[in-house]
């Protein structure tokens, strides 16, 4: 949890931690921030913007997942990172 980077109060964390852990199984996250962006489902503006590494991924450096998720209505989203070194 050291390198665990965010913007949110503790109650948000645990929040987003339990709204995305069955998204996370297999991802390391590495930062979440409550960015100004309105949810695509509800439109509110309490949406997370967080990044994840593979724990099979050779370097833990390397953000290879991005969570989207808000913490009002439950909306999330998991995506593939595209990097120079998977092209």
């Amino acid at each position: 949890m050291q390198d665990f980077r965010h913007n949110l109060t503790p109650v948000e964390v645990k929040k987003f931690l339990k709204l995305t852990e069955f998204l996370t199984e297999n991802l390391l996250i590495r930062f979440c921030f409550k960015v100004a962006q309105c949810c695509p489902q509800c439109g509110r503006q309490e949406f997370c913007l967080a990044g994840a590494v593979s724990l099979f991924s050779s370097r833990l450096d390397k953000i290879t997942h991005e969570i989207c998720a808000c913490l009002q209505c439950g909306h999330r989203a998991l995506t593939t990172v595209l990097t120079i070194e998977s092209l």
